[in-house]
């Protein structure tokens, strides 16, 4: 029976040159109206506003976003969000606690007489 090969974490091997998990971009043809909508639906309903999204876009490391923001220009795609987050919204959270409750009083309910 051979011998099993010992498994390695993924962040503790070392990284090769044809390594084939290594992340990389590329772009792909399709429609850049509809990603723009999808990614600004995305990050508006995680509580991102436009200036955050255009801080993102601006971004090279952020390919699909910066791809956008090459081909829209600064204005144009400033624009779109905002159109995009006037329909859809930007989702907002907030939590507060209630007040401590006063003294607690136990009920007793008795089905007798039914």
């Amino acid at each position: 029976m051979p011998e099993a090969t010992p498994k390695v974490h993924p962040a503790s091997r070392e990284i090769l040159p044809d390594d084939p998990l290594e992340m990389t971009g590329f772009e792909l043809p399709g429609d850049p109206d509809l990603m723009l909508r999808l990614l600004v639906e995305e990050f508006g309903r995680i509580g991102w506003n436009s200036t955050a999204i255009m801080r993102l876009a601006r971004d090279p490391n952020y390919q699909a976003f910066h791809g956008l923001w090459r081909q829209f220009g600064e204005v144009e795609l400033r624009r779109r969000i905002d159109l995009v987050l006037a329909r859809c919204g930007v989702m907002r959270v907030r939590q507060t606690e209630a007040p401590a409750a006063g003294q607690l009083v136990e009920l007793k309910l008795s089905l007798e007489g039914k």
